[in-house]
């Protein structure tokens, strides 16, 4: 129990401190599942709004709202602090870790409250953002072995459009 309290201590911290980047857009996003979810398709609305530098790196808070069709078909609300770096020129890598709540447990997810994460691979002009992607939902069973339902989860290879603010 004390390693989970540190773990949200540590969470909050990373999302409180901070410079603007400069991330404010609209995003959509889909892609196609692999893994055990090979017969799904994602899609997903996101806002990202920008936040103080984190460990020296551009970063922003994103919220999304999405679903994926198929045999484990859901729908979930997804809170991400995100932080990229410049690679050359206008092209960027990023990592957005948080959390995701699905609407329903499934054969791959045994759980409403997810880890959700996003790399991509990007690049940026001065009014749109392409990206692809791996999108990753987990309930975090086969790190901190906290529960005893399923834990496959859900993971999506995605396309990226967004419309920088």
């Amino acid at each position: 129990m004390c390693l989970r309290i540190w773990i949200v201590v540590l969470i909050l911290v990373l999302l409180y401190y901070s410079t603007p980047s400069y991330a404010n857009g609209v995003f959509l996003e889909g892609g196609q599942g692999i893994y055990y979810s090979t017969d799904s398709r994602t899609i997903f609305l996101s806002y990202q709004i920008d936040s103080p530098q984190l460990f020296g790196l551009n970063s922003n808070y994103n919220v999304a709202l999405g679903s994926w069709n198929g045999p484990d078909h859901n729908n979930a609300l997804i809170l991400t602090k995100g932080i990229w770096m410049n690679l050359h020129g206008k092209t960027y890598i990023s990592f957005e870790p948080g959390g995701a709540y699905i609407r329903r447990t499934t054969n791959n997810l045994g759980t409403r409250l997810q880890f959700a994460f996003r790399s991509a691979l990007g690049i940026r002009t001065e009014e749109y953002d392409f990206s692809i992607g791996y999108k990753h939902f987990s309930n975090g069973k086969g790190i901190f072995h906290w529960t005893d339902t399923a834990n496959f989860g859900e993971n999506f290879i995605t396309l990226q459009i967004g419309y920088l603010l």
